[in-house]
């Protein structure tokens, strides 16, 4: 927890330099792994330099202390999920579980988070990923023997589509075992 509250300072501290007319567009790369049963989908991002970045990091440095490491999750994360909807059929789906990682990159002088989602998949229909902001995005794939996409309608595994507005997967039935779609609580 302690250096988790040292990276979010430094990041504070380090954004707080001039940038010297280095710039950068914001970074979102999205890689989907579809399960048997789920979707498991694992976004990296970065906001862009200049005003977005030093709002997030003024937003992050008026926390308290205690709470800086939890703004800067939920700020990032929410930024890196915002322009992206996940559908089976024109249907939303609803995350299952998200937990966010953050850092800096490389060179230790920019904030980024790295947000795993996934989703409960329905039995078969279309899969679609929407980005809101397809210049900054970019998707790729795997099915990882689960057989659940038609892989001859499918646009290709582990290759990098960047900039597109809507990405489609056909998906196919799981086979003999149903998956589970809900889950009643007893409480």
């Amino acid at each position: 927890m302690t250096r988790c509250v040292t990276i979010v300072l430094a990041m504070c501290v380090l954004a707080a330099a001039p940038a010297w007319g280095h710039s950068f567009p914001p970074v979102r790369t999205v890689v989907i792994q579809i399960e048997r049963c789920e979707l498991a989908v694992m976004i990296g991002y970065q906001p862009a330099s200049g005003e977005a970045t030093d709002t997030f990091l003024a937003r992050v440095a008026a926390q308290p202390r205690s709470r800086m490491l939890a703004t800067a999750k939920g700020v990032l994360a929410s930024h890196a999920l915002r322009p992206l909807v996940f559908a089976v059929d024109g249907k939303p789906l609803a995350p299952t579980s998200v937990r966010a990682k953050i850092g800096t990159d490389p060179g230790g002088t920019h904030p980024m988070v790295v947000v795993l989602v996934t989703f409960a998949i329905p039995s078969a229909g279309t899969l679609s990923v929407t980005s809101h902001d397809p210049h900054s995005t970019r998707i790729s794939w795997t099915d990882r023997a689960s057989t659940r996409v038609d892989l001859e309608r499918a646009p290709a595994q582990g290759r990098w589509f960047a900039g597109v507005a809507s990405f489609l997967l056909p998906l196919a039935a799981p086979g003999a075992r149903a998956c589970v779609t809900s889950v009643t609580s007893s409480h």
